[in-house]
């Protein structure tokens, strides 16, 4: 009869209250929730970055042909890179007050020079280095520059091979057709580069949630040692203990409590990136909830640790931030540490949040199953540490004597 109400409706009766105050606490629903949202968001608009740079390239045109022309259209079809023509008083006055440090001049005779088939007209300002922006637009301008000279030789030689064939073809009309004939290439080159993620997936938000919900779980869950040691110290917990509630059915329903407030964190942080940010298909997010289960009946337990070695809530808070900061920097959530060796590479396979984050990454950026060998070790461990939290609470409880 005793195991049955271990599993009855006193420790679910004692979830439920749990649940009621979480869910009636606007503050505890803004950290628990809102807050680590919030600071997924602020970290991929930070370090997420694009794949794509944005360089600007300012240019001066002192030819103003046709060829010139050509060179700054295809200087700005590249990619990321905006072309800025001045005027070369402005070029100049910007130049000398440091307000920009690299500047591409053409030459007077550039166009003249590169139609006869000789090396153009066209220079580099710089202060200093020209800082890597102007290196980068100095490399597409030469190398621009090396592919329309070689389009004008080539021009060059097919004249001269019609002019010993004894074709009579205008000029314009074989440099018109030379032309295309290389527009055509450049259009679909022979040769082109894919680029393909290996490994990972590219959203920033899929590399910062895993962290930051394995941390805010654990704060929140130890948070809740605070209240208990509160019940301790107005005399709730020995009300609580003289009715027929035994100290297991206790922790068993402050541990329900723990787990169901942990289980909503997860639904919710993982169901918006499901649905809002399309990190997650349907059997992803199967698969992270179900990992999740085991993920905070683990980490459940914790706060039941810290309530039992806690004498005061001030105590218990403290002990609680620590311990989450620790565990959260030991254990990945804000950067990869499974490279850590010796020491550090023990200490970090101490923590909760280094297997916890190692799951959940595994199936969202990698795609692994539940049943891949390291997410099935992951979760063995995890139940580990849950059985053993949940062990060592039992025993200090009874140390205590918080018990009939």
């Amino acid at each position: 009869m005793r195991g049955m109400a271990f599993f009855g409706s006193r420790p679910l009766a004692l979830a439920g209250k749990e649940l009621k105050v979480f869910f009636r606490d606007p503050q505890m629903l803004f950290f628990s929730l809102a807050l680590p949202l919030v600071l997924v968001l602020l970290m991929t608009a930070a370090f997420g970055g694009q794949s794509r740079f944005d360089i600007t390239a300012r240019v001066v045109d002192l030819d103003g042909g046709p060829l010139a022309a050509e060179l700054v259209g295809r200087l700005e079809a590249v990619p990321g890179v905006t072309v800025d023509l001045l005027d070369p008083e402005r070029a100049e006055r910007l130049l000398e007050e440091s307000d920009i440090v690299n500047l591409v001049v053409i030459g007077k005779e550039f166009s003249e020079r590169l139609a006869a088939g000789r090396a153009p007209d066209i220079r580099v300002r710089l202060r200093g280095n020209g800082d890597t922006e102007g290196q980068i637009v100095n490399s597409y301008v030469e190398s621009i520059v090396r592919e329309m000279l070689g389009e004008s030789l080539v021009v060059r030689q097919v004249e001269a091979m019609l002019a010993e064939a004894g074709l009579d073809v205008p000029a314009e009309e074989v440099e018109a057709r030379v032309g295309e004939l290389f527009a055509e290439a450049r259009e679909s080159p022979l040769v082109t580069v894919g680029e393909e993620t290996v490994g990972a997936r590219p959203e920033p938000i899929a590399q910062f949630l895993p962290g930051m919900v394995t941390m805010f779980t654990l704060f929140a869950i130890s948070l809740t040692a605070v209240s208990l040691v509160e019940e301790r110290r107005k005399g709730t917990l020995e009300r609580l203990m003289t009715t027929t509630l035994t100290r297991a059915e206790l922790l068993w329903g402050t541990w329900l409590g723990n787990f169901g407030r942990g289980l909503v964190q997860v639904v919710f942080l993982f169901g918006l990136a499901w649905l809002f940010f399309n990190v997650l298909t349907p059997s992803s997010f199967a698969s992270i909830l179900l990992f999740g289960v085991v993920a905070v009946a683990s980490v459940a337990g914790i706060g039941l640790v810290i309530a039992a070695v806690s004498r005061t809530p001030e105590q218990a808070n403290w002990i609680a931030v620590f311990f989450t900061m620790i565990m959260t920097s030991l254990g990945g959530s804000f950067f990869d540490t499974s490279g850590f060796t010796g020491v550090m590479g023990v200490l970090t396979r101490m923590t909760y949040n280094f297997w916890a984050n190692d799951g959940f990454r595994r199936i969202i950026l990698k795609g692994e199953a539940l049943t891949s060998p390291p997410i099935v070790k992951d979760m063995v461990v995890l139940a580990g540490i849950g059985l053993a939290a949940w062990a060592l609470a039992l025993a200090l409880f009874r140390l205590r004597g918080d018990d009939k």
